[in-house]
């Protein structure tokens, strides 16, 4: 009670409102939020998120005096931004993106907030309140190329060192033994946690943007290079001691202590520049300068009405939408009847297609004059959360596969003499062969690779009412470890003879 008795009276009413406003958003975007709070509690990458939240009110806490004689007042701005991120959110919920849809989210928190407090008071509280914007779980876009830097970045300063090393993709071999860049090795986990730690340390320590806007654009750059001289230390060690340290659990506890002295220098050189705290606003020019409250009980409610509406509206639109489009799951093409000699089964390489969430699939296997290509069609279906056509977690070969792994990907142009096509090539490897990998997406009549493009598609097909099928399509052959020219021509063929 006594905490209670020390908030002016006029932020009790707003600071009500403001709870209202968040309990509003969780009930709204209810499945939302739990995909969130569900990757702070399976991913130790994300568990940060846990903190964002009490991290913000902290830092309001802080501040309080500065905020003392401010007063809310509603922002139709606010609204309008709302708004658009509850749009945005609609749209990431038809084609089943999943991080745009909690970007959205929780921009519609952020804009709610705003919304109650107004222009000013939130242009006073705009740090905390872009803050609260990490509670996303976001970044595992970047791990292929967090993976694949950090594998250059070794494998080059080893060149420069005078060792022999031998790189197939993210894995490479010295002399001494074989390493590999997982993802655990990409670096997502100390790039996160030091854009965290850089963007309070920033705020606490700065008053000037452009002081805070570098000092956490060095807290983004720094992990990435430091973590390519991490990875290199740990395969030096390794190496020097014949494969006999750096290789188990010390491996990950050299990783920490070097991002911790990493973290402890870049605080220390940011301190250097250092600007003492502002002061506070006080008296009635404070308090005259920032009032802009709405006037009549009427029109507040009206104001609250309209916000709660903005807010709920959305997962309203979103079940209707869904109830008309209904994504059928059947395979459309019959290879059999395009090809002769079909088999409809794929052949026992030691490697074949799996997905999650697959609702219809159809395989294949297409004799030719010294081997066979293999053709997946698979159909996701309605696209339930984690079975969808575009997922990032799709993968050919897992990481870690005690069989195969991906010594190639890219995507690329294939031509013939009247026809080409974008595909996704791969290079699959194992002790025993080598399978040359194409895949692409088709929704409707449309063809493409460009997973961008593929979400673009379904979102304009669905909003039509469009339910024709979306596919993902691979052809696979065997192929003569390090001379693809052979197999490349026996999928051309193949692909243009059953699904040009």
């Amino acid at each position: 009670m006594p905490n209670i008795m020390k908030i002016p009276e006029h932020w009790q009413k707003p600071l009500l409102t403001l709870v209202l406003v968040a309990l509003v958003c969780i009930v709204a975007f209810y499945h939302t939020w739990v995909s969130i709070v569900s990757i702070w509690e399976r991913s130790e990458t994300f568990t940060h998120g846990y903190l964002v939240m009490p991290i913000s009110l902290w830092l309001i806490w802080l501040r309080r005096e500065d905020y003392r004689h401010l007063h809310a007042s509603f922002s139709g701005l606010a609204l309008v931004c709302l708004l658009g991120c509850g749009f945005l959110w609609l749209v990431a919920d038809l084609v089943s993106v999943l991080i745009i849809q909690q970007w959205a989210a929780v921009g519609v928190l952020v804009c709610g907030f705003w919304a109650v407090l107004g222009n000013r008071a939130a242009a006073q509280m705009l740090f905390p309140l872009l803050f609260l914007f990490l509670m996303v779980p976001f970044g595992e876009e970047f791990i292929p190329f967090l993976m694949d830097y950090t594998a250059t970045f070794v494998v080059t300063l080893l060149r420069l060192t005078g060792i022999s090393v031998y790189r197939e993709g993210t894995f490479f071999t010295l002399t001494s033994g074989h390493w590999s860049v997982v993802e655990g090795c990409s670096g997502l986990r100390y790039l996160i946690a030091s854009f965290t730690l850089g963007t309070v340390y920033a705020y606490l320590n700065y008053s000037s943007y452009k002081k805070r806007a570098v000092f956490m654009l060095a807290s983004f750059l720094v992990p990435i290079l430091a973590n390519g001289l991490r990875a290199y230390m740990i395969v030096m060690i390794g190496h020097l001691s014949d494969m006999k340290l750096a290789t188990g659990v010390d491996h990950i506890i050299y990783g920490w202590v070097f991002f911790g002295l990493v973290m402890l220098l870049l605080f220390y050189l940011g301190s250097f520049w250092q600007d003492s705290a502002p002061q506070a606003m006080q008296g009635p020019e404070a308090e005259t300068e920032t009032t802009m409250a709405i006037s009549g009980a009427g029109k507040r409610w009206g104001a609250l009405l309209a916000l709660f509406m903005a807010i709920a509206v959305w997962p309203v639109l979103a079940e209707e939408l869904h109830a008309r489009q209904a994504v059928q799951a059947e395979i459309p093409i019959d290879v059999s009847a395009r090809l002769e000699d079909v088999t409809p089964s794929v052949p026992d390489w030691g490697w074949e297609p799996n997905f999650k969430g697959v609702r219809a699939k159809a395989g294949y296997t297409v004799p030719t004059a010294d081997s066979s290509v293999a053709i997946y069609i698979a159909n996701f279906g309605d696209e339930s959360q984690g079975g969808e056509l575009i997922n990032s977690q799709n993968y050919l070969v897992p990481q870690k596969h005690k069989v195969w792994r991906m010594i190639h990907n890219a995507n690329t142009t294939v031509h013939g003499p009247d026809w080409s096509k974008d595909v996704e090539e791969s290079v699959l490897n194992s002790d025993q062969r080598d399978i040359l990998v194409w895949r692409w997406y088709r929704v409707g009549d449309a063809e493409a690779t460009n997973h961008y493009y593929i979400k673009w598609l379904q979102l304009f097909k669905r909003l039509t009412g469009d339910a024709s099928p979306e596919l993902m399509i691979l052809l696979y052959t065997e192929t003569p470890h390090g001379d693809n020219r052979l197999a490349r021509e026996k999928l051309m063929n193949v692909a243009q003879a059953c699904c040009g």
